[in-house]
């Protein structure tokens, strides 16, 4: 409910509402749903679009101009109530109890293995430091941690803002040894960390140190 409320607009979550039970909606369908005008739905659309919540594509029709066809995005329809969280938690209980502890581990070595080989496939185009740490700044943000990237003479302070397996790492604390593993791979370096979020942080913090060979 709190998502909602920060919306901060009744139109917005009409048409999020709208979007979910139709699967895809079109600015003239969305003006005989509510009887807003099309200017102001189309600014409701583009700024939820804005917020990744809605994409849209452009549809073509035999005659006429062709016309936009919006639908939620993934993070959208996270919006709406689902019970994926509490499903995943019983399903990492039940491989627990059923001594499924190494076939746990192959699954979450194989899912970072999948993003090291992303992020790295994106770097390599990255021939400075900076551009790098932009590059895996921008990875973070779509993989849903909410980075921070901070240089100092000290070295380099990766902050995950957020912890997009919160509820596997009730169970399981995999994702998080993998995690610091994968950004020393990615990194060529030993990662510190600082600040743990399960342990109450607001953010998980590493540290690397400068080396003078860095890029």
């Amino acid at each position: 409910m709190e998502t909602w409320t920060l919306l901060g607009s009744d139109t917005k979550r009409q048409l999020l509402h709208l979007l979910k039970r139709r699967g895809q909606l079109t600015l003239n369908e969305a003006v005989a749903a509510t009887g807003l005008t099309r200017p102001t739905l189309r600014e409701h659309l583009v700024q939820l679009e804005r917020d990744g919540l809605v994409y849209h594509t452009t549809a073509r029709q035999r005659r006429g101009r062709p016309f936009l066809l919006y639908r939620l995005t993934s993070a959208g329809a996270q919006l709406f109530p689902n019970r994926d969280g509490s499903l995943l938690g019983r399903l990492l209980c039940f491989l627990q109890k059923e001594g499924a502890d190494d076939l746990l581990q192959r699954f979450f070595e194989q899912y970072w293995e999948e993003r090291l080989q992303a992020a790295q496939q994106r770097l390599q185009a990255a021939d400075t430091l900076e551009k790098r740490l932009a590059v895996l700044r921008a990875f973070l943000e779509e993989e849903g941690f909410m980075p921070e990237i901070v240089c100092s003479a000290q070295g380099i302070e990766i902050r995950a803002c957020n912890c997009p397996f919160w509820e596997t790492v009730r169970h399981t604390r995999l994702p998080c040894y993998l995690e610091a593993r994968f950004f020393e791979q990615l990194l060529g370096q030993k990662a510190v960390r600082v600040t743990y979020i399960p342990e109450g942080s607001p953010a998980c913090r590493y540290l690397f140190e400068r080396r003078q060979s860095s890029r």
